[in-house]
């Protein structure tokens, strides 16, 4: 048995408009996608392994600003990851360091 589900005709028009949008959209750095509703997923493959980018799309976006809003996207996950690697290679301490801290402790 197939269920109809009834939509609103601006829904279902948006869900048109994204599947257009998605299919001029090209993106450089994109592996895998899928569109769902309003909604593009990228999946991108990078030096750090496997992340996603979600992007809902509106009425008045257009293949540029849709890749503008990918590619800051972009930008901030790589910000992030780079913040997080330098902050493990500052905070790191070798286990002799930490030993001794505590054997300090327990000496002091």
């Amino acid at each position: 048995m197939t269920k109809i589900h009834t939509t609103t005709q601006q829904a279902l028009s948006l869900t048109d408009f994204t599947q257009e949008l998605y299919q001029d959209l090209h993106l450089l750095y994109e592996k895998d996608s899928s569109v769902s509703g309003n909604l593009i997923t990228v999946i991108v493959d990078s030096e750090y392994g496997d992340f996603k980018l979600n992007v809902a799309v509106q009425f008045d976006d257009n293949v540029e600003s849709m890749k503008d809003r990918f590619d800051s996207l972009l930008d901030q996950e790589y910000e992030y990851r780079d913040y997080m690697g330098r902050w493990e290679r500052d905070n790191y301490e070798h286990p002799s360091v930490t030993q001794g801290r505590a054997f300090d402790s327990l000496t002091c």
